[in-house]
């Protein structure tokens, strides 16, 4: 969604490196307008890896460029580019936030390459200066009107496109509902959170854990992850919670911003809360500000966030219950869960920037799909993002 992939395809001809862009949905045609070689794939899903052997070898294709690499077409076009022994490269959102976002060749997350190419143990210090990125100005409001657009042409255009199959598996108005939804539940929190957030970090700073909830049927949940529903990860999460931590700690768990409009899990948590004799101890947020929240902790869980991440930039101990690239020894809590509320441990800050520079270096570029790219004006070819 948005006009993003509109300047990197403009990006690539100024580079001398031929552009085809190909259109699944309204969605997709509405935002490549400004791009001159476009294409409409409208047969089926199952069809779409011979019709794209045949179109690589028909226009002498080199490499090819998605969003994520788990959406049903990319998951296809990653292993046709193996068949047909090409490049394939990946963008995702930045393991670092803000001011980044990922590019990858081969695949991202989980799938990255990145491990195989990092090499644990320390290296001298002087080695590990990282350059300050520069502001990229994100806005919100841009990714929630390209949203709508985006939705919005992919309706009007259905008729065009009657095969198309969303990695979500859910019809466009839906999508749309659920982002009006989200618009009024982040209108809610800012008037009501707020004042709540502030009250409770008087109360039990230092005295809480946090548990990062991620997007329901994002692919670090269906794919990067053992238990594939985060409705479970609450369960198990608040269940060794109850059974392990101190009795005078609390549990927070923060909800995913982008899942803000799909799901709201006040209710399930609170039947946990009762069942395993947690009342006054489980807390639950979404709209607040994360650092403040991590700031106050004495430790954070997660499946396989990038927020872990930001936890131990902050010197917060992580405890990784899914696949995660930065789940390490040396980084990460390597202890069983049931122990981790009990001897969180410490971050080793020192590895943690050489480690946080070497996976800027090998694949983040300084920019925003809904802001500044200051990464276009400053690399010179799409191979030294490799």
């Amino acid at each position: 969604m948005g006009n993003f992939f509109s300047k990197f395809s403009q990006w690539l001809v100024q580079h001398k490196i031929d552009c085809l862009k190909l259109d699944f949905n309204g969605g997709d045609a509405f935002f490549s307008k400004n791009i001159k070689n476009t294409f409409d794939y409208t047969d089926t899903l199952e069809n779409f890896e011979n019709w794209l052997t045949h179109f690589i070898k028909e226009y002498n294709i080199d490499a090819i460029v998605c969003f994520g690499d788990c959406r049903f077409y990319h998951v296809i076009a990653k292993n046709v580019s193996k068949q047909c022994q090409i490049k394939f490269y990946a963008f995702e959102e930045g393991y670092i936030r803000p001011n980044y976002i990922t590019f990858e060749q081969d695949g991202v997350n989980f799938y990255s390459n990145f491990n195989d190419a990092f090499t644990v143990g320390y290296l001298d210090q002087s080695k590990s200066v990282i350059q300050p990125a520069v502001a990229v100005n994100n806005r919100f409001s841009l990714m929630t009107l390209s949203a709508i657009l985006y939705y919005w042409f992919w309706v009007m255009r259905s008729s065009k496109y009657p095969n198309y199959q969303h990695h979500r598996q859910i019809a466009p108005r839906l999508e749309l509902y659920y982002w009006w939804r989200s618009a009024y539940r982040r209108l809610r929190n800012r008037i009501f959170e707020k004042r709540r957030f502030k009250l409770f970090l008087r109360q039990y700073s230092k005295q809480y854990f946090i548990f990062s909830l991620q997007v329901h049927n994002d692919s670090q949940i269906l794919t990067h992850s053992h238990l594939k529903s985060v409705e479970l990860y609450i369960e198990k999460v608040i269940e060794s919670f109850g059974q392990y931590a101190n009795k005078n700690q609390h549990l927070v768990l923060k909800h995913h911003p982008m899942d803000r409009g799909y799901k709201d899990y006040s209710k399930l948590i609170h039947e946990y809360m009762m069942k395993f004799n947690l009342e006054g101890r489980i807390h639950y947020f979404c709209d607040i500000h994360f650092p403040s929240l991590l700031k106050h902790s004495l430790g954070m869980v997660t499946v396989n966030s990038t927020t872990g991440l930001q936890a131990l930039f902050h010197g917060i101990p992580v405890k990784t219950i899914g696949y995660a690239i930065y789940n390490l020894p040396g980084l990460t809590n390597q202890y069983p869960l049931q122990k981790f509320w009990l001897e969180p441990g410490e971050v080793d800050m020192a590895y943690f920037y050489y480690f946080r520079q070497k996976l800027i270096d090998y694949s983040q570029l300084n920019g925003s799909f809904y802001g500044k790219s200051p990464w276009m004006s400053e690399t010179k070819s799409i191979e030294d993002e490799k």
